[in-house]
């Protein structure tokens, strides 16, 4: 449908729709803990500000991210 519409399915993916799922963070001595539970779902870590905001492909592409979307606080 993506490629119908000449739409980017990533930008859609992480932009688009309606669905919501919680998201935290835990320490990084905690990720051997939660790892194998099938509650969790792993999105990714935490690294240094200087480094970005990016989105690291199963191929490792690095893509930078640009937060797009619904803005609370814009008039």
């Amino acid at each position: 449908m993506a490629e119908e519409l000449n739409i980017n399915p990533l930008v859609a993916a992480l932009n688009g729709g309606e669905d919501y799922e919680l998201l935290f963070t835990v320490s990084l001595s905690d990720y051997e803990k939660i790892k194998n539970d099938p509650d969790f779902t792993i999105i990714g870590h935490i690294t240094e500000a200087v480094e970005g905001t990016n989105l690291i492909t199963t191929g490792g592409s690095k893509i930078e991210l640009t937060a797009q979307g619904w803005n609370h606080g814009r008039d």
